[in-house]
């Protein structure tokens, strides 16, 4: 296996490997801390602003939506100027903007302060994805995905109950101070680190062709296939991040620490997916686990509508396994669709985690639709249909001439 120090292909001498690994799972940790902190105080935002539900969750909404963006713009501009001017730009724009969120005179400014806040998270995304494939070799690349994710967990499994103790304490605002905080570390590492993309390896376009690349990765259809196959579980996992609060305390009516204890052990499930993976892939094929994955997440869907409803415990049973999954499947998928790309690969890597957000985000539409007769059973209609449509894209997908490198 060799040590970390042997997985790299390009030394970080002031960062070290160790170091390396530690700014790829804060860069990659942005996005969820910025909403497993934050949630346990959205039913408290709303009525210290006096809104209505609806507009505080533009919060989470909108930060999606910009955070996708961000990604579109900058993974591209990281393959003409670099991975490291633009982690350090979008490093400083997020501490901006949280300090904003914690200045906010009103929703709409809060709203607006996320939106920065979320462009910056987009840019800090979109360079940790492309350096894995810059900085690991191929052999350690998966195992580097995986390592990432599982360190990942200690985020979005502590995230909750601080947000909580900060709530406690010092009001929604500390939140944002917090956020703020932790950007600051990261970008004294940052300026640490060492540039991953060689000056020759660098686009040459103008910023419009820059950025015009995205489409060259969107017309391999294999690509795009197995993209948006794989991240249809977000539907489910996005859909409960925007409303398990509600979930939590109005339905099962527990405290906000209760539902962060809740939210922290979905989180946790996270480290045990991809950890679970590393020893099924010595004798399950990713194809073959794919298809598990998909069958066995629709059916928890259905689980959900049948028996969700019973208890707030076997509620969050079932939603566990279905983090398994999604999990398990994560970082070999990111993998594959990253082997596909010999260049472009920060536009790869925009287009891999803007996908995953902008279906995330039309999970966390969908749930809040009136339809539904709560957000119990709108969970699992997410669940169901989201990885239901997946299902049936994946048989199609098998039974094309379309072939992906790495998905045996």
């Amino acid at each position: 296996m060799g040590t970390m120090k042997d997985w790299l292909c390009v030394p970080q001498p002031r960062l070290g490997a160790g170091g390396l690994l530690v700014l790829l799972v804060l860069g990659s940790l942005t996005a969820p801390l910025s909403l497993d902190m934050y949630t346990p105080s959205i039913p408290g935002i709303a009525a210290y602003f006096n809104t209505t539900d609806d507009v505080v969750n533009l919060t989470l909404v909108g930060y999606y939506l910009f955070m996708a963006l961000g990604l579109l713009l900058f993974g591209p501009l990281s393959d003409k100027f670099g991975r490291r001017p633009v982690l350090v730009a979008g490093l400083s724009a997020y501490a901006l903007a949280s300090l904003a969120c914690a200045a906010s005179a009103s929703i709409w400014m809060l709203v607006a302060a996320r939106l920065v806040q979320a462009l910056g998270s987009g840019a800090m995304s979109a360079v940790c994805t492309a350096v894995v494939k810059d900085a690991v070799k191929p052999a350690y690349r998966e195992r580097m995905l995986a390592v990432i994710q599982i360190m990942f967990v200690v985020g979005p499994v502590g995230a909750p109950i601080i947000g909580a103790g900060i709530l406690a304490f010092t009001g929604w605002r500390g939140v944002f101070v917090v956020l703020a905080a932790v950007s600051l570390v990261q970008l004294v590492m940052a300026l640490a680190f060492r540039e991953t993309l060689p000056e020759d390896a660098r686009l040459r376009t103008s910023v419009p062709a820059t950025l015009a690349r995205l489409g060259q990765v969107a017309k391999n259809p294999a690509f795009m296939a197995f993209l948006l196959i794989s991240s249809a579980w977000e539907i489910g996992y996005m859909g409960y991040v925007s409303v398990g609060s509600y979930i939590y305390i109005d339905f099962f009516g527990f405290s906000a620490l209760g539902f962060s204890l809740f939210f922290a052990a979905a989180a946790l499930m996270c480290a045990v997916g991809p950890a679970a993976w590393l020893k099924i892939s010595k004798g399950v094929s990713r194809r073959n686990f794919t298809t598990i994955a998909l069958v066995a997440s629709v059916a928890l869907g259905v689980a959900v509508l049948l028996v969700g409803k019973t208890s707030a415990f076997v509620f969050c049973g079932l939603f566990l396994a279905f983090v398994f999954f999604e999990s398990a499947v994560r970082p070999y998928a990111v993998n594959v669709l990253l082997a596909q790309q010999d260049s472009d690969v920060g536009s790869a890597s925009a287009l891999i985690n803007c996908t995953r957000s902008l279906v995330g985000v039309v999970g966390m539409f969908l749930v809040i639709l009136p339809v539904f007769g709560d957000y119990v059973e709108a969970t699992g209609w997410m669940m169901a249909g989201g990885l239901g449509l997946a299902l049936v894209g994946w048989v199609v997908m098998l039974r094309s001439r379309h072939t992906l490198r790495g998905l045996e």
